[in-house]
């Protein structure tokens, strides 16, 4: 009797089992950071269904689980996940990455210098470069001064300071930058640190405990080459200040290299861009890059072998030619710097911009932007300090919005004292014109500004 029960349950054991293995998944989590998440998901979806269509992917896009490395760190069951490489020393040192040997990361040789270097430790692969970032300055075909410009002194000297004191510039003048996030300013002051002193990974010990005046002055630096308010305030749009640079506002531009997906074509075919000078030394620049893990826990699940497969196949230069190239949708690619010189090369063959690019990155022999092991603890200890230190004592002042609208010069005298009483008094400045004043209303120039 019990021997037949067996035989009778065999199959179904049998069936259970297969069915089992003809459901694996994996659990995924994309950078967000980018112009058009949705296109690298497209394009790793349907390159995936051909080689393993019995095998799931959740795309996770929950920011409380994954937010490309900046919270959380991944849960045991997030099988593969981009991430900023500035932490790659933090999962490495929490046993987070799973190494991989070259032959299974998808040709090797492809990949630019820095990205591979930077993941490498021994012969082995602890995540597999995708995308790489750097600051940049675009300006203007022709504008020559800027051209030729190679240090921040240079910059200052022929951009000025203080050209404006609205958040969007009244003409063709001052600088276009974003420093609203404490993240991205805390790290503009490690890239400046780095650029200043040459010393990589790019901060000292004695940095642990207090900040580099020269540092935070280039820093300050950067807000008075544009306003404090262009420089520090939230803005509802993402890559906003590339959209008024392509607007005509502005003689130029700090910003990463996909600041050019939302410009206009004719914006892109008269603009020229180069590397942002952080510092007054020039040197090895630092490239943010995105790369890949694969979760250690995937042995547990038993999927390391099938994680591996898919990161190798998310940095492909097929699916990153597809993933940051023109679309159905999108006649633009994103202009995000690849970390393969295929991908290069095939986008440049069609997009002036990207050859461009290509050749900076060649030049310019980048490292990768790491911070070590204790990146999380440094960011959270310091990066209120940092921008507290960089926004106090604005040198430029700001425009306050007026109580009511000025007509005339000889009402502005009457009404932009009160307006600044609070604000180090009344610089003397005016306007009820945009984008110095939003439509309708005035503003004044005052002496300081609302931090």
């Amino acid at each position: 009797m019990r021997t037949c029960l067996r035989l009778l349950l065999l199959p179904l054991l049998l069936f259970c089992q297969l069915s089992l293995a003809q459901t694996k998944e994996l659990n995924v989590a994309l950078y967000p950071w980018v112009p058009r998440v949705a296109q690298f998901e497209q394009a790793i979806s349907n390159h995936w269904k051909k080689i393993h269509p019995d095998v799931k992917l959740n795309f996770i896009k929950d920011f409380s689980k994954w937010d490309g490395g900046y919270g959380p760190d991944p849960a045991d069951d997030l099988d593969v996940f981009v991430f900023d490489a500035i932490y790659f020393d933090h999962y490495l040192m929490k046993n987070y990455l799973e190494p991989m040997a070259p032959s299974s990361v998808g040709n090797p040789d492809d990949f630019i210098d820095y990205a591979k270097t930077g993941v490498m430790i021994g012969d082995k692969y602890y995540a597999v470069p995708q995308l790489g970032c750097a600051n940049l300055l675009f300006y203007r075909k022709g504008d020559a001064a800027l051209a030729a410009v190679k240090t921040l002194s240079e910059l200052d000297h022929y951009m000025g300071q203080c050209k404006y004191a609205s958040r969007i510039p009244p003409g063709k003048d001052g600088l276009l930058i974003d420093m609203a996030g404490s993240t991205t300013t805390a790290l503009l002051y490690l890239d400046a640190l780095h650029r200043g002193n040459g010393i990589y990974p790019p901060r000292t010990p004695k940095d642990e405990y207090y900040l580099v005046p020269g540092v935070i002055d280039f820093l300050r630096n950067y807000i008075s080459l544009a306003s404090y308010e262009n420089a520090t305030k939230d803005v509802s749009a993402a890559y906003q200040r590339a959209r008024w640079f392509s607007d005509g506002y502005g003689r130029a531009l700090m910003a990463y290299s996909e600041a050019l997906s939302v410009m206009s074509a004719q914006t892109r075919r008269e603009t020229a861009v180069k590397l942002f000078p952080l510092a007054n030394r020039s040197g090895r620049p630092l490239f943010y890059s995105d790369v890949i893990g694969v979760n250690r826990k995937t042995h547990q699940r038993g999927v390391r072998d099938l994680a591996v497969r898919l990161a190798a196949l998310m940095a492909s230069s097929e699916v990153m030619q597809e993933a940051i190239g023109p679309d159905a949708e999108n006649p633009e690619p994103q202009y995000l710097l690849a970390a393969r010189h295929s991908v290069f090369k095939q986008l440049g063959a069609q997009f002036p911009l990207y050859r461009d690019l290509y050749q900076l990155v060649q030049e310019s022999n980048p490292q990768m932007f790491k911070l070590g092991p204790d990146a999380r603890a440094w960011l959270s200890n310091w990066k209120k300090p940092i921008v507290q230190q960089v926004r106090a004592n604005p040198a430029c002042g700001c425009d306050q919005l007026a109580a009511t609208y000025i007509s005339t010069a000889e009402m502005a005298k009457e009404v932009c004292p009160n307006t600044c009483n609070a604000l180090g008094g009344w610089a003397g400045g005016w306007s009820n014109q945009y984008p110095a004043a939003p439509f309708g209303r005035a503003v004044c120039a005052c002496k300081a500004c609302s931090l």
